[in-house]
């Protein structure tokens, strides 16, 4: 959700994410109507068509903002020299991934990643997550092309390799009722990427703490 958003407007809609999330602990997004939302988040339905055409065009901009909200505070900017030794230029400047902030903002919005990630699996909010960090990861191979560890196995191949075990081991989280806290288990992570490091930029550098 852009930061330039007038904070009524951004309240406003807030309060019908939050409508739309509590409305799907117990029902299906096909039995949720706009008066429901509306008035589980104490607005008017001519507020809600202020914002919004329909219902549809609400749910998926409800579900965008919170994967966006997630990448924007996940995706940080380090120097090189941060994340590998001896670096061409090691002032260059790099977007990557933590993960700790990302578990954090998981943790704190835990009731919407539960519902959307385990009981309301056809929503498919895992394929928006997938889809951005796929976007990241690209550029991310793309700013340092030049540099990357020669797996002799294609990017796409990669990159899908560390999406899916990273969205996946969050869901498993978030099924276990999030028994690690967001920094063991972002310790825990770094180890095993640690255990594949191949003294070469990869992406494995991609994710830091």
């Amino acid at each position: 959700m852009s930061h330039e958003v007038d904070p009524r407007v951004d309240k406003t809609r807030r309060r019908l994410r939050q409508a739309l999330i509590t409305l799907l602990q117990t029902e299906t997004v096909d039995n949720i109507s706009v008066q429901k939302l509306t008035s589980t988040a104490a607005v008017t339905r001519g507020t809600f068509y202020l914002h919004y055409k329909d219902k549809p065009a609400f749910v998926d901009q409800a579900l965008d903002d919170l994967v966006s909200e997630l990448f924007e505070t996940a995706i940080v900017t380090v120097s090189v020299g941060d994340i590998m030794t001896n670096p061409a230029d090691p002032l260059q400047r790099v977007h990557v991934f933590s993960l700790s902030k990302a578990l954090s903002y998981i943790s704190q919005h835990a009731e919407a990643f539960e519902t959307l990630l385990l009981d309301q699996r056809q929503l498919a909010v895992n394929q928006r997550i997938n889809q951005q960090m796929t976007t990241w990861m690209t550029k991310f191979h793309r700013d340092f092309q030049d540099q990357f560890a020669d797996l002799e196995v294609p990017v796409s191949i990669q990159i899908a390799y560390y999406v899916s075990a990273t969205v996946g081991l969050i869901t498993d989280w978030l099924a276990n009722d999030m028994i690690y806290t967001p920094h063991y288990l972002t310790k825990c992570i770094k180890k095993m990427h640690h255990l594949m490091t191949v003294g070469s930029i990869s992406f494995t550098d991609f994710f830091v703490k």
